[in-house]
């Protein structure tokens, strides 16, 4: 095996991680491993986009030139829309966004930022934001939950905390408006 071939298999162990699923046997992973937890999720994304970036590379580190202009906006072209994976099982934001950037060469452009969703949804109405020791929350309103969106408490490697989980309905409205969103996400 190739010093390419392992890069690109342990990139997709990380993609599998940060799913949820076990890499090795493709099973869900138990919901109270410490491997589910979101920080390690999100760990677990970055990891896998810095593997991609050094496939692209052609297996090698090397530092970029810095560039004087400014990266242009997210898009997505509308042909590959059709190929954003809407999942059956209920989901987190973060990983139907990394979906959605997976698509498309997100080194050539600004990233559509998970918040991007989120603050969307605030001002449209199905989420809001909640204040709890100090640290704020989004959570959904009435109209969000009919949308598909709920929480879910969860057991985490540091303690408990509240997944807000999007169902199929959800996800494929935010892909229904995803023009908006970008279009908020690139401060339009």
């Amino acid at each position: 095996m190739t010093e390419l071939e392992k890069l690109i298999r342990a990139k997709e162990y990380m993609d599998k991680l940060a799913e949820g699923v076990d890499p090795v046997g493709g099973s869900p992973l138990p919901e109270d491993t410490a491997l589910n937890n979101i920080r390690l999720s999100r760990c677990f994304f970055f990891v896998s986009d810095i593997l991609r970036q050094v496939i692209e590379n052609g297996g090698t580190v090397s530092k970029q030139p810095k560039k004087n202009t400014a990266l242009p906006p997210f898009v997505i072209p509308e042909e590959m829309r059709g190929h954003i994976e809407i999942s059956g099982e209920p989901t987190m934001i973060t990983k139907f966004a990394a979906r959605i950037t997976d698509l498309v060469d997100a080194g050539s452009m600004r990233k559509l930022k998970v918040t991007a969703f989120t603050s969307w949804l605030v001002e449209k109405g199905y989420l809001y934001e909640d204040t709890v020791n100090e640290k704020k929350y989004k959570r959904p309103t009435q109209a969000g939950e009919e949308l598909g969106i709920f929480a879910e408490a969860r057991d985490g490697q540091g303690g408990g905390y509240i997944a807000i989980l999007y169902k199929e309905k959800a996800q494929r409205f935010l892909i229904e408006n995803l023009d908006q969103i970008i279009a908020f996400s690139n401060g339009e």
